[in-house]
């Protein structure tokens, strides 16, 4: 659990949002993990970027889930997911990658897809876990776009305080239900 914060607060500079453990007091928990009663550590993490998609990492005691995993570490693997990042500097993620010493299964390494005029520079890893991640510096958006074009994001923010996050939440709330014939 401490790498993988380490990871995705200091060097993909994510935010704590909210943390927290139960037990037997609270069996939807272990539940939805599809574990037997045990003990569970939550910590989950917001970009700074945008106002969806958030990183959850669960630690699971007394008992621990068997490690039954059988994938190959450098390579894609047949039904594996893969979480996907757009950042402003992609060479920065690999440097911190290599730092702690993480698998990376491509370097950064630039992707042009003439028939759409678009250009990025990508690279893949494994986070502490041996998660698949695939992060994107957008280099020419051509006739794709920036992911930072739509409205909805935000270009820059601070972390932002749990009032805050309600305010805009019931904000959003409001204008889909403005939306709504």
């Amino acid at each position: 659990m401490e790498r993988s914060l380490a990871f995705y607060r200091d060097v993909l500079r994510m935010n704590v949002w909210v943390e927290g453990s139960a037990g037997d007091e609270l069996p939807a928990l272990y539940q939805l993990l599809g574990m037997p009663p045990c003990k569970t550590r939550w910590i989950i993490l917001q970009s700074n970027d945008v106002d969806f998609g958030m990183v959850g990492l669960f630690e699971l005691t007394d008992p621990s889930p068997d490690d039954d995993t059988h994938r190959n570490v450098d390579r894609a693997n047949r039904g594996e997911a893969c979480l996907v990042f757009h950042t402003a500097d992609v060479d920065a993620v690999y440097e911190g990658a290599r730092a702690m010493g993480l698998t990376v299964l491509c370097p950064p390494t630039v992707l042009s897809i003439e028939q759409h005029d678009v250009s990025s520079k990508e690279m893949t890893l494994r986070d502490p876990n041996g998660v698949l991640c695939n992060f994107i510096q957008n280099l020419k958006s051509g006739s794709l776009g920036l992911s930072n074009d739509f409205p909805w994001v935000r270009k820059s923010a601070a972390p932002r305080s749990s009032k805050a996050r309600a305010a805009a939440g019931a904000a959003k709330r409001k204008h889909a239900a403005k939306a709504r014939p």
